[in-house]
């Protein structure tokens, strides 16, 4: 059984970016969107929501059953004193927790350009971290408050999501790819161009459509 991955992007649209003219919770939708995208192409079974509740979240999150609870957000300090780099918040620095925590963080901190303030965090009072039946992987990409930080976001969204999605699979042992699985029993539409009595007119517009770089063939109907 595929296992159950719930995303979380952060909600805080008040939280502004030092440039781009943008918060938080734009950001976060897109590092969401990607780290959705690139879980479902590797079998997990995904739900991201972008409702703004925090509980409601949660409640979601466990009715799923979800096995990990992603949080996605971006950093800040209201000293502004740090160089940034990612950080993951967890229950606890023991046991599965931890190791799906190191797994996240050791595919996203070589990418992030800060260093300072890399590496994980118990925080067992954030509600999210502990009230999700699920391990909580509450994720703070990089800094967003200095410019150097926010830059690297706004031009990296995509990136930090599949070195999230990364990291799960690292977590499951599962075998990451991008590569985007053939649609079963996918619905075709077949275009007719003509049909005649005579074969060899049939023959001549098949040969017509091969030169003009088209395929066909010819069927038979009585």
């Amino acid at each position: 059984m595929a296992k159950k991955i719930y995303i979380s992007p952060s909600n805080q649209k008040a939280n502004l970016y030092a440039t781009g003219n943008t918060n938080e919770q734009a950001q976060c939708k897109k590092i969401a969107k990607a780290c959705y995208d690139f879980l479902k192409k590797n079998g997990f079974e995904v739900k991201c929501t972008y409702n703004d509740d925090m509980y409601e979240r949660v409640r979601e999150s466990n009715a799923f059953n979800a096995d990990i609870h992603l949080a996605i957000h971006t950093n800040a300090t209201s000293k502004h004193n740090v160089t940034g780099g990612t950080q993951i918040l967890l229950y606890s620095l023991s046991g599965e927790r931890k190791k799906a925590g190191q797994a996240v963080f050791d595919r996203l901190a070589p990418f992030t350009p800060g260093k300072s303030a890399e590496r994980l965090i118990e925080k067992s009072d954030f509600y999210e971290v502990n009230s999700a039946t699920a391990i909580t992987v509450y994720c703070e990409c990089e800094f967003h408050d200095t410019k150097t930080g926010s830059d690297f976001i706004i031009k990296n969204t995509k990136e930090i999501g599949e070195l999230i999605a990364k990291g799960i699979c690292d977590y499951y042992g599962v075998k990451f790819s991008e590569k985007i699985e053939s649609v079963v029993n996918e619905t075709m539409y077949i275009v007719q161009v003509g049909a005649y009595k005579n074969k060899s007119n049939a023959e001549k517009q098949l040969k017509k459509l091969k030169e003009a770089g088209f395929s066909g063939f010819i069927t038979t109907k009585k």
